[in-house]
């Protein structure tokens, strides 16, 4: 077991082989041979967001990128959009919707529940203007997972268009982007896909094209605007799909890491996380600890609250200058009343999990 254990919420920790990978001396990002390596990368990805019909793009850049890439191409100024608000991220946006003069209708529920798709119905009744929902999957700053699948139904019924931030769940738990009508999603290369930050990634359906064929405003800006994508896709596709300098080993490292998950097998990688979560928060209870989720788990991230008289730093910093593990304390309103572990990719296995759970005991005790 090789230290530091990272068991934040993201990014993860990194097989050597992946590690490897970011130090290949680098290739041009443009040419025939290239593209053909960047095109498999963009075709393994589609099983993991359960697309066949999405059209894959990746750009450099953290999450929020592509929160905001996305949040661009479903409405415009003016257009009114439904966002499901119960945590930290959904909050984010929010925020970014609003500023990109987006008429924001909020569906909050109380952190630590899961959305409830007949709350979702009901919005969408009350108000037909509605143009798009945008919903996180994997809440990350309170362990929940939101259910998508019951979700994109009530869209597809309402006709809206329906995006998705699964940048804590694809890689790691079943996605089906096709099959629950999800019209665009996005990902990010450091989580649930096993391989270092700095890819965003998103997949998008033709009902999102056809949406903005439609819309009277464009998508606003340049590096963040799915149809400036789609222009260098179509106009140079066959020597440089984007217009930017993509980061060519970092979409090495990312195929290094999905060529390990289909040696593993996709079934065979969610069953693990799912049963690591499970090991966990069963060891958490074990602790006298509260789970914060009080819905559908997150596999990838727990969040647990923290024992009366114990702030949440405290218990990080412990953690760390004891056993060299490193977790997080919560956010916004949680910051030192909960505390959270990751557990994806390589630290995914019961070794770790009871190397955890034995040093949390201790250092509970020592506080």
């Amino acid at each position: 077991m090789e230290k530091p254990l990272l068991m934040i919420p993201g990014p993860c920790a990194l097989e050597r082989e992946v590690c490897e990978a970011m130090s290949w001396q680098p290739v041009p990002h443009y040419g025939r041979e290239w593209v053909e390596e960047f095109n498999r990368v963009r075709e393994s990805l589609k099983p993991l967001f359960g697309t066949t019909e999405g059209k894959i793009y990746i750009t450099v850049g953290s999450g929020h990128a592509g929160i905001e890439a996305g949040i661009n191409a479903i409405a415009a100024e003016g257009d009114r959009l439904l966002v499901v608000n119960n945590g930290f991220f959904g909050e984010r946006i929010v925020w970014i919707a609003r500023n990109y003069g987006i008429e924001v209708v909020e569906l909050r529920s109380e952190w630590g529940e899961p959305v409830d798709p007949e709350a979702v119905r009901d919005a969408l009744d009350r108000d037909p203007m509605i143009k798009a929902l945008a919903v996180v999957h994997g809440e990350t700053s309170t362990g929940v997972l939101n259910p998508i699948k019951e979700i994109g139904k009530i869209a597809c019924e309402r006709e809206v268009l329906l995006f998705v931030d699964a940048i804590c769940s694809v890689g790691g738990t079943e996605f089906l982007m096709d099959e629950w009508g999800v019209d665009l999603c996005v990902a990010a290369s450091q989580k649930g896909l096993s391989a270092p930050a700095g890819l965003v990634i998103l997949a998008v359906r033709q009902k999102v094209w056809d949406n903005l064929k439609k819309r009277k405003k464009r998508p606003v800006g340049w590096y963040l605007n799915v149809e400036v994508w789609r222009h260098f896709e179509e106009s140079q596709g066959d020597f440089q799909p984007y217009g930017i300098t993509m980061a060519v080993n970092n979409v090495r490292a990312l195929q290094v890491s999905l060529d390990q998950m289909y040696r593993e097998g996709l079934e065979n990688r969610f069953r693990r996380h799912h049963e690591i979560s499970r090991y966990i928060r069963d060891g958490l209870a074990s602790l006298g600890l509260e789970l914060f989720a009080r819905g559908e788990p997150l596999p990838l991230v727990t969040v647990s609250k923290c024992p009366q008289g114990i702030e949440a730093e405290k218990l990080v910093t412990l953690l760390r200058k004891r056993y060299d593990i490193y977790i997080t304390g919560g956010l916004g309103p949680y910051k030192e009343k909960t505390f959270r572990v990751g557990h994806m990719g390589p630290l995914a296995v019961p070794e770790v999990a009871d190397y955890f759970l034995a040093a949390l005991k201790d250092c509970l005790q020592q506080l």
